[in-house]
């Protein structure tokens, strides 16, 4: 598998987003994987720490257990897809003809639609219900979290704005546009990934010290309940894309399977296909020959279909 989680898939909290996300929320029924239900007794069985894209987790040092992977899930899809993000701002031409309009929109509208709300929701989350819940019982080290995620969130807005000058502009014209992408997404990049790095170097030794795997699930869930079925469909494929990369066989079955069926039904039938064949490619658009065909997979056609609701 590509580094970019592009290999075909196995079978299968802003405040002022939570409103429009309530009508997706389901606060009797798990909406995602579970952490909880993989039994890590041989970490050696469960992670593939070569495959890993962490600067603190490596062969060297390998993660050991749920305080250790419960970071690297989000942590790991993120790194990928800002890769591929990477890539395809490479790709950008410095004076973009018209006739390739297709690959900055595209590529814009992957970025507000997905990268920008996935990342944005799990800052919010973290900052609105993770690090709160750890403050309970101890001291996040003065490491500037909360202050690097203002400053994240403001580059991040500040692309967003540019990928929304293109969409308005149709992908025409806009060298200007092209020429703030390639200044600001390396540095957001660079800058994102320090922040990963200072997390995963400080927040599993605090959670192991504290808290047990079940109470950590616990606020897991809540996150998963805050955020619904909308972020579920857009970050959901990315966490396991990427986990089928650097976690086992066994662990990804125990993962995967811990999804309840009315919500696995979603993912391998329209979450995965739909993220595999449509937004992958609207984010990689800078980097193909020839403007993509782009198909969701089909509503079933009942009233109140749940992959249309959302």
């Amino acid at each position: 598998m590509s580094a970019s989680g592009g290999a075909s898939s196995k079978d299968e909290i802003s405040s002022s987003r939570r409103s429009s996300l309530s009508a997706n929320r389901s606060p009797s029924m798990v909406l995602g994987p579970r952490l909880s239900s993989v039994k890590i007794i041989n970490p050696t069985s469960l992670f593939v720490p070569s495959k890993l894209t962490s600067e603190v987790f490596s062969t060297e040092n390998p993660p050991l257990d749920w305080a250790d992977a419960g970071l690297l899930i989000p942590h790991e899809a993120i790194r990928r897809q800002m890769a591929m993000m990477i890539q395809s701002v490479n790709a950008m031409s410095d004076s973009p003809e018209d006739k390739e309009a297709w690959k900055l929109t595209l590529f814009s509208k992957w970025y507000i639609e997905y990268l920008y709300e996935s990342v944005h929701e799990h800052h919010d989350a973290e900052e609105k219900i993770y690090f709160p819940w750890m403050i309970t019982k101890t001291t996040i080290p003065e490491k500037e979290f909360g202050q690097s995620h203002e400053e994240l969130m403001s580059a991040m807005a500040e692309i967003k704005q540019c990928c929304a000058e293109i969409i308005k502009k149709g992908g025409k014209g806009c060298s200007a546009q092209v020429a703030t992408l390639k200044e600001k997404v390396p540095k957001f990049d660079v800058d994102m990934r320090a922040h990963l790095k200072e997390e995963e170097e400080t927040v599993p030794a605090l959670l192991r010290e504290n808290f047990t795997h079940e109470e950590e699930g616990q606020i897991v869930e809540q996150i998963l309940q805050a955020g619904g079925l909308g972020l579920a469909k857009k970050f959901l494929p990315a966490v396991l894309l990427a986990a089928q990369e650097w976690t086992t066989d066994a662990f990804y079955a125990d993962f995967v399977g811990s999804i309840p069926p009315p919500i696995k039904h979603l993912v391998d039938k329209y979450f995965l296909p739909d993220f595999e064949n449509v937004v992958m490619i609207m984010r990689d658009a800078p980097t193909l020959a020839s403007e993509p065909k782009l198909k969701r997979v089909p509503c079933c056609g009942i009233p109140f279909c749940f992959p249309c609701l959302i």
